[in-house]
């Protein structure tokens, strides 16, 4: 007994299959597409997070070198560079915002906020040690030092914030 085998059912059963591996092959492509752009989507962030962090970390560098600077004795090359100090400040604001608004606008209310003796960075690193040129004193020392840590705990909400 001979089994015969119909052409056109060879025929159907090849275009059949061949639907299903062009389904299949549509089916990956769309996969692969979706995967490629979360990847380059993680990427980005990943690349963003670094660069929100090197300048969370710049930020606290000039802020602890105003602190330095404020310490010294008064000259012009003092005033100078606290200027250039409170510029570098207020630009790094500016990248941060553009990375990550939210930690923007905490960096920006940390700068101009006053404490309760009306006491701002604006106020105490332009006008008092910068323009006046005043020495820094316990009173100066302690506010640079309360928003040293202000700055941290914006940091660690930075770090929170990437981490999620």
């Amino acid at each position: 007994m001979m089994l015969k085998i119909e052409p056109d059912w060879v025929s159907a059963a090849a275009t059949f299959f061949a639907g299903i591996a062009t389904i299949a092959a549509a089916l990956t492509a769309i996969f692969a597409y979706r995967l490629q752009r979360a990847m380059a989507k993680s990427r980005q962030q990943l690349l963003k997070g670094e660069n929100l962090l090197k300048n969370i970390q710049s930020l606290i560098a000039t802020f602890a070198d105003i602190h330095a600077t404020a310490k010294q004795d008064w000259s012009p090359d003092r005033t100078e560079k606290l200027r250039l100090l409170s510029e570098d400040i207020r630009y790094t604001e500016t990248v941060i915002k553009s990375l990550n608004l939210g930690i923007g606008a905490k960096i920006e209310e940390w700068r101009i906020s006053s404490d309760s003796q009306g006491d701002s960075i604006p106020r105490i690193v332009d006008y008092i040690l910068g323009g006046a040129g005043a020495i820094i004193g316990d009173s100066y020392d302690n506010f640079l030092f309360s928003k040293a840590s202000e700055l941290r705990i914006i940091q660690d909400e930075m770090f929170k914030e990437i981490g999620a």
